[in-house]
């Protein structure tokens, strides 16, 4: 099985890179059976099939395991939290991780910071020794 390929459990937690956090219109697509974001070229026929229209703050992040890039919607609690965390990563540095969870028929997305990260890459290199000499 491809690594890249396999899809994020429930509950396992993984290293993204946040590269931005954006406001965005979105509306589910019974047809494609997923979320879709709607913009300025986004067929104004297709928006009045989309079912539950909504502006949601979006979480632009790269996942590292996967080699892809996230599209992480946020409810209101959701960003305060991630706010809460993406702050103390500033602060002490780290990685940030993420993981979703279902709860009832509502999924969660929780954020983390794992400061062991930060203090793991800057531990002594034991000297190199060189192949050719």
């Amino acid at each position: 099985m491809n690594i890249s390929a396999r899809r994020q459990k429930q509950g396992e937690w993984t290293a993204i890179t946040v590269i931005d956090i954006e406001k965005r219109r979105i509306g589910w697509s019974r047809e494609h059976k997923k979320s879709v974001y709607i913009d300025e070229s986004t067929d104004p026929e297709l928006i009045t099939e989309l079912k539950r229209l909504r502006e949601a703050d979006v979480v632009v992040a790269y996942d590292q395991l996967r080699d892809k890039t996230l599209f992480i919607e946020l409810k209101e609690q959701e960003r305060k939290q991630f706010d809460d965390v993406y702050s103390q990563y500033m602060d002490v540095g780290g990685q940030i991780i993420y993981t979703q969870k279902k709860e009832g028929r509502k999924t969660l997305t929780l954020f983390m910071l794992d400061e062991g990260y930060g203090q793991m890459s800057a531990m002594d290199v034991p000297e190199k020794k060189s192949l050719f000499g």
